[in-house]
């Protein structure tokens, strides 16, 4: 069960969450076949504190890959179904399939969006998503991260100033502006790694809660976890699991159970720091929220129940890792979860000493 749990995130997030309901808007039913299209998405799923619609005029011959489509040359235009607020991006990149391989090669600008959701990264240079994984190069890429929640929103400058304020601590609005903040790139290509660490937080002795959705853009609950509710292990002892409906960071939660998934399609490494980041609340080496240290009081962090001497925002996440966050005085240190004991979602893979987390090629 946790294997076929653990499974289903990755599939999931990489190929988005409920579909909404896509009307075209020009002749023909569907992208496929036309060389010009024009389609609209009335967006009702709360990426926004508004609601707004999107119409993508497209040339070429559309490809859907990994819950993406590839077209040449288009424009989207997206405006606030409340104040009439527009916006309009434009995508100048071709791209080409291998027909042997099957890879798909893109360059130039391209915007990335699936067929039901919004804008949320765009790319220029040249990439490959290299068959047959779809493991993302992007060594020749640069990237940036777009957020239709600012594009449409009031004029005023978005704060990305980390919350201070007493828990409980919930999600960020303008998610996808966090996650930019944050340093990250959300995901677009197979995962080569898929890791989890368990974060415990406790301020005076109280645990704090981790809401599902970290590092999610339009997250929403995906329903019981599993339906039968035999499973009560993982992100299923929360009882409900939340997956992405525009796009997901390579490290975010899926529920409320404490859960760190690492699940990236590039190499590289991620902090505590990041994840406080993209979450929106203020984590420094003396700060947690409004807690400081000070008054006999102190923020320490341990992993894996061995006290790390740096800076909270500089641990490296690996996988099966304990991490447990503490503010408090003398007695609040007492007792500090060294272990995780809940049941980790799957083995891990594509880290360091990890078996490879991509199907084998066949010779």
């Amino acid at each position: 069960m946790r294997r076929a749990l653990a499974s289903r995130i990755q599939a999931v997030a990489l190929a988005g969450g409920a579909a909404l309901a896509l009307a075209a808007a020009g002749a023909g039913s569907g992208l496929a076949g036309s060389s010009s299209q024009a389609f609209s998405i009335a967006y009702d799923n709360h990426l926004c504190t508004f609601p707004f619609t999107i119409v993508v005029k497209a040339s070429g011959t559309p490809t859907d890959l990994v819950g993406f489509e590839f077209t040449g040359p288009a424009t989207v235009t997206l405006k606030n179904a409340k104040t009439g607020r527009t916006a309009v991006l434009h995508q100048t990149g071709t791209y080409a399939v291998n027909p042997k391989s099957q890879s798909v090669s893109f360059s130039g600008e391209r915007l990335w969006f699936r067929p039901e959701g919004a804008p949320f990264l765009v790319t220029t240079g040249k990439g490959t998503l290299n068959a047959p994984n779809f493991v993302l190069d992007a060594s020749h890429l640069t990237t940036k991260v777009i957020d239709p929640c600012v594009l449409l929103g009031p004029t005023q400058p978005v704060s990305t100033t980390s919350t201070a304020v007493a828990p409980p601590w919930r999600l960020p609005n303008d998610s996808l502006t966090h996650i930019a903040h944050a340093g990250l790139i959300p995901v677009v290509g197979n995962l080569v790694r898929h890791d989890h660490v368990h974060l415990d937080i406790r301020v005076n002795g109280r645990p704090i809660t981790i809401p599902a959705g970290v590092g999610m853009a339009a997250p929403g609950d995906d329903g019981p976890c599993p339906p039968s509710g035999a499973n009560t292990v993982g992100d299923c002892a929360s009882g409900h699991v939340w997956f992405a409906k525009v796009a997901t960071a390579p490290i975010h939660t899926h529920s409320s159970a404490g859960l760190i998934h690492i699940e990236s399609d590039r190499k590289g490494s991620f902090t505590l720091g990041q994840f406080f980041d993209e979450w929106g609340v203020r984590l420094t080496a003396t700060c947690l929220g409004p807690y400081c240290t000070g008054s006999g009081k102190q923020l320490r962090v341990y992993v894996d129940g061995k006290r790390f001497s740096g800076s909270p925002r500089n641990v490296v996440l690996t996988n099966h890792q304990e991490v447990a966050l503490v503010f408090g005085g003398a007695s609040a240190f007492r007792s500090v979860p060294s272990t995780y004991t809940g049941g980790w979602p799957g083995v891990g893979c594509g880290g360091k000493g990890e078996t490879s987390c991509l199907l084998p090629v066949k010779g």
